[in-house]
């Protein structure tokens, strides 16, 4: 948006709310004290702005000064909320739509470079070559190597047939690769993955919701079944894997679930800062699988519209839950048209599984008036249609957890450092394809602890930073000599541990394996290939393809009748 329009709307805006409260108040039967409040506020507000415009030492561009003030009364809110720019709309349309302009690459900031990761398929980034890994050094004449994300995509995004010339740099590749690739329409895809596992579990991997979500559900369960049957054969059971999925449309969401619940059920509710505003959203067509067995694959990654399925499959008992905690959003955002194209998505609701509890963790309220604390501190228990006992203010808690999921703390850190990613780089740079049975050998792994080693790699359990914690503690202390004999108890666990931290990457060798499997593959491959090359080694998929099998134990968990 041009600035001299954004002071437009701005200014307009004040206008319109000054007449507003005032007529507001002839009109409407609410409490004087919040309509003085908001008169004050407004009054204030704008004699600052005029007398800092005005006045200040500085020349001041009044619309960065208003844009500014947006953007502290947006910061004072949740994540959520957030003021988009006419020239920003497009990333509304992405949300909603899944389609844009652009080359099909997804970008993040890493060691402080723009760096690819992730690649739409048949797409042009694809066609051309590009890789996960790359770091893009320039778009044409402009240098992009260490701006923002949301800065690079005025260089990528744009009509479809215009070409862009990157120069690319690639780990283990001495020149840069110059690399000319056109825009086109990119359509982000739902389902990203379908197939039969083990002859008789139908497995859909879901990525996002947006508006062509349950059309793409519905026809990967139809063509799941016609496979089925072409091999004279039923599906034993479904998986649903929502690992990883941030979440997107409400609407999707509740689409989804009618495939699986009776007509007329309640799905989720919602509602906004006062009971009157509750709405629920009820299944309005017969489902396509009622009765077949399903699990549900969670992580701590999966959030909003992917939590409203998993609790809703949950709370009805239509299925197991798989993996781990969930990532707790459990708010609804509106997007609305301000004007001059601008848009303000708003955080207007929470929404309320079929139980009737909220999954949401953290309290925004709550910081905003000083107290910093999540809503785990209040839980409240719930009951699912057949009485097994759910929580709120925790995100989805799975039915049933993968082992190796306790163990994967070190795991997290080698993610979080970026260390499978920057080898898998180092790995993959100078060549062309892998090996057609290509494994993680003993010998390639050894590589991969002597990289972590030389990039500096420690690992600290939750134990011994427990034990650090203490240890400072202690130190200030004023009863330094009660303290001693506990100090060097404290001194002797941590050595102890640090010993045994050194071969945590051994002991996790086939955990770290399979994730550096994936990465590696991740450079070669397209995400559909990667995901079906990967399935059988899945220990998520393994155990809830095992529970899909035994349907006395699937049957028990959700205490259904045997």
């Amino acid at each position: 948006m041009r600035r001299t329009g954004l002071l437009r709307v701005l200014l307009w805006s004040f206008l319109v709310l000054c007449v507003g409260i005032s007529s507001w108040g002839f009109h409407a039967a609410v409490d004087n004290a919040a309509y003085m409040k908001i008169s004050k506020s407004l009054a204030v507000f704008g004699e600052f702005f005029r007398q800092v415009s005005n006045d200040y030492v500085d020349e001041i561009d009044p619309a960065e000064f208003i844009e500014a003030g947006i953007e502290g009364m947006v910061k004072h809110l949740d994540p959520y909320t957030s003021y988009i720019a006419d020239e920003d709309n497009e990333e509304v349309d992405i949300i909603t739509t899944g389609v844009y302009g652009g080359l099909g690459i997804t970008t993040a900031l890493m060691d402080s470079a723009v760096t690819i990761v992730g690649i739409t398929e048949g797409c042009s980034a694809e066609k051309a070559g590009l890789r996960v890994g790359d770091r893009i050094y320039a778009i044409d004449s402009a240098v992009v190597m260490n701006v923002k994300s949301d800065e690079l995509r005025r260089f990528t995004r744009g009509k479809p047939g215009t070409s862009v010339t990157m120069r690319i740099l690639r780990a283990g590749v001495r020149d840069t690769l110059r690399i000319t690739l056109a825009r086109q329409e990119v359509t982000l895809k739902n389902v990203t993955y379908f197939g039969i596992i083990q002859n008789d579990i139908g497995y859909v991997r879901l990525e996002r919701f947006t508006h062509n979500a349950a059309p793409e559900v519905r026809d990967a369960l139809n063509a799941l079944n016609k496979q089925a049957t072409d091999n004279k054969s039923a599906l034993r059971g479904l998986i649903v894997d929502l690992r990883d999925n941030p979440g997107g449309l409400l609407d999707a969401a509740v689409s989804i679930s009618e495939f699986f619940v009776p007509q007329g059920t309640v799905i989720v509710s919602t509602r906004g800062r006062s009971n009157d505003t509750e709405r629920r959203y009820f299944s309005r067509r017969q489902p396509i699988e009622p009765t077949l067995p399903l699990a549900v694959l969670i992580n701590d990654n999966t959030a909003s519209a992917s939590e409203i399925v998993a609790g809703a499959m949950q709370d009805l008992d239509r299925g197991v839950v798989i993996g781990e905690r969930s990532f707790g959003k459990g708010l609804v955002q509106t997007i609305s048209s301000l004007p001059y194209d601008a848009t303000l998505k708003m955080t207007t609701a929470k929404y309320y599984t079929p139980s009737g509890r909220c999954i949401q963790k953290i309290d925004y309220n709550g910081r905003r008036h000083g107290i910093v604390k999540s809503n785990l501190d209040t839980t409240k228990t719930f009951k699912t249609s057949t009485g097994r006992v759910v929580r709120d203010a925790t995100g989805i808690s799975p039915d049933s957890v993968v082992a190796v999921r306790a163990q994967s703390d070190v795991l997290g850190e080698l993610f979080k450092h970026n260390t499978l990613f920057a080898f898998a780089n180092e790995y993959a740079g100078d060549k062309k394809t892998l090996p057609e049975k290509f494994v993680v050998e003993k010998r390639l792994f050894d590589q991969f602890v002597a990289f972590a080693k030389r990039s500096k790699f420690t690992y600290e359990s939750p134990a011994f930073r427990k034990l650090t914690e203490c240890e400072k503690l202690l130190k200030t202390s004023q009863n330094q000599v009660s303290n001693t004999a506990l100090m060097a108890h404290i001194t002797a666990a941590k050595n102890q541990l640090a010993k045994d931290q050194a071969q945590e990457l051994e002991k996790q060798r086939e955990l770290i394996s399979f994730a550096l499997y994936e990465e590696i593959l991740e450079r070669f491959y397209p995400r559909s290939t990667v995901i079906s090359k990967t399935l059988s080694d899945d220990a998520d998929i393994v155990t809830a393809s095992a529970l899909l099998h035994n349907p006395v134990r699937y049957k028990a968990l959700l205490k259904q009748p045997q």
